[in-house]
C-alpha cells in the first residue's frame, strides 16, 4: 500500500552510489529511515530531502512492520534550515535531534513528540508563531517534558498546580503557543528534573 506521510528529517547519509539515507520521525510510525535512490544528484538541484526539513514522503507500506522503506516522492513542507546561521540554535538542534533517533522506536504513535519537534524548530528558526520565540533552554525543556510524557516517564509533580504547569508545557509544544509563565530560576530547575528523569530512565544522551 502507498503511504503519504509528514517526515522531519534528522539524519542524512549518502548511501551506496548515488543515493541517501535518510533518518527521523514521523507522528503514525515514530522512528524510521528511508532510501531515496538517486538522491545525492536529486539533492542538489531541489534540496528537499535535508536534515532539519519536514517533509511530506511518499513510500509503500507492506505491514511488516519494518523501519526502512525507500521513500517515492519527497516534498517539502517547512524549511527550518535557517537555523544553520546561529551556530547555538544549530547545536541544540543537533543534540534535539540525536536524542531522538536514539530513544525513539519504529511502528510507535509519536504525535505528541512529533508536533513538539515541528514547534521547537520553529521558535529555534525563528519562524513567526505569533508569539515570542522560545530561547534555546525553553525549547530543550519542552522537548525533554513531551517525550517524557508521551512515553509514560512523567511522574506526577508534587502539587496540583505544579501537574497543571507541565500539561500545559506539553500543550504549549504541541500547539506551538506561549509558554505558561515562571521565571528563568524555574526554567533551570525543569531542565535538571527531567535530565534527572532521562538518566533515571536510562535514556541516551
Amino acid at each position: 500500500m502507498i503511504i503519504s506521510a509528514p517526515f522531519i528529517i534528522l539524519d542524512k547519509r549518502p548511501y551506496r552510489e548515488s543515493g541517501l539515507m535518510l533518518g527521523g520521525i514521523t507522528p503514525d510510525y515514530g522512528k524510521v529511515s528511508y532510501i531515496l535512490h538517486g538522491g545525492q544528484s536529486f539533492s542538489k538541484s531541489a534540496p528537499q530531502a535535508d536534515i532539519f526539513r519536514e517533509v511530506e514522503i511518499e513510500f509503500e507500506d507492506d505491514g511488516s512492520g519494518r523501519e526502512l522503506f525507500t521513500a517515492k516522492r519527497v516534498e517539502t513542507l517547512l524549511d527550518f534550515s535557517v537555523i544553520a546561521e546561529d551556530q547555538r540554535a544549530w547545536r541544540m538542534a543537533g543534540r534535539i535531534g540525536a536524542f531522538l533517533l536514539k530513544n525513539s522506536h519504529g511502528g510507535v504513535i509519536m504525535l505528541h513528540t512529533y508536533e513538539a519537534l515541528r514547534s521547537v524548530l520553529c521558535n529555534l528558526a525563528k519562524i513567526d508563531a505569533g508569539h515570542e520565540p522560545w530561547s534555546l533552554l525553553q525549547s530543550a525543556v519542552v522537548m525533554k517534558c513531551t517525550f517524557l510524557y508521551e512515553n509514560g516517564m512523567l511522574p506526577e509533580a508534587g502539587t496540583a498546580e505544579q501537574n497543571e504547569f507541565l500539561e500545559n508545557l506539553v500543550a504549549s509544544g504541541v500547539d506551538n503557543s506561549p509558554l505558561p509563565e515562571c521565571d528563568e530560576k524555574y526554567w533551570q530547575t525543569l531542565n535538571g528534573w527531567f535530565d534527572s528523569l532521562i538518566t533515571f530512565n536510562q535514556l541516551k544522551r
